[in-house]
């Protein structure tokens, strides 16, 4: 008897079946901690997401960067932040996981204050008179990975972004 044949030892068949969108940012948070962790940064995870804040990352001497995860796959189109969880500060930051299709997820770090005066793929949507909380967002194009370039999280973009977090400290 091989351990194939033990029910519960086997191999699980997924069935072709996609990932949900909670699986999706898991999936993100460990993949973006992982990649920081890397780097030689500790990286932490909140007790609870109620803040919109999924990991803290200490940048050193006391300096914190909070970091937003957001998951998107190339098929869908739009990701956002409200804004009463996403302050304008250099000490805030969306780390973008974009998972296309059967390649490696792709990461971009993008400091919050790039919203501060947006412009494409960033947008600032403030909905006044609408039920709809104002948010800060990105939308997904066909051309994201030219969009996007700028921010793509290779070791030195992440280090000079944690870097800038704390200009005057």
């Amino acid at each position: 008897m091989t351990d194939d044949d033990v029910v519960g030892t086997g191999p699980v068949e997924l069935g072709g079946r996609a990932p949900s969108s909670l699986a999706r940012g898991a999936a993100a948070e460990l993949f973006v901690a992982s990649r920081i962790a890397l780097l030689g940064f500790q990286v932490y995870r909140p007790l609870a997401d109620d803040r919109g804040v999924d990991l803290v990352v200490d940048v050193g001497r006391g300096r914190h960067v909070m970091v937003q995860v957001k998951a998107i796959r190339v098929t869908s189109g739009y990701v956002f932040m409200r804004k009463s969880t996403f302050p304008l500060e250099s000490w805030v930051v969306l780390a973008l996981v974009v998972f296309d299709t059967g390649d490696d997820p792709h990461l971009f770090l993008i400091p919050a204050t790039e919203w501060s005066d947006p412009y494409p793929p960033l947008v600032s949507r403030d909905y006044v008179g609408l039920k709809s909380a104002p948010e800060y967002g990105v939308s997904i194009r066909k051309r994201w990975d030219q969009d996007l370039a700028a921010w793509s999280a290779t070791p030195p973009h992440i280090e000079q972004v944690f870097k800038h977090a704390h200009p005057h400290s």
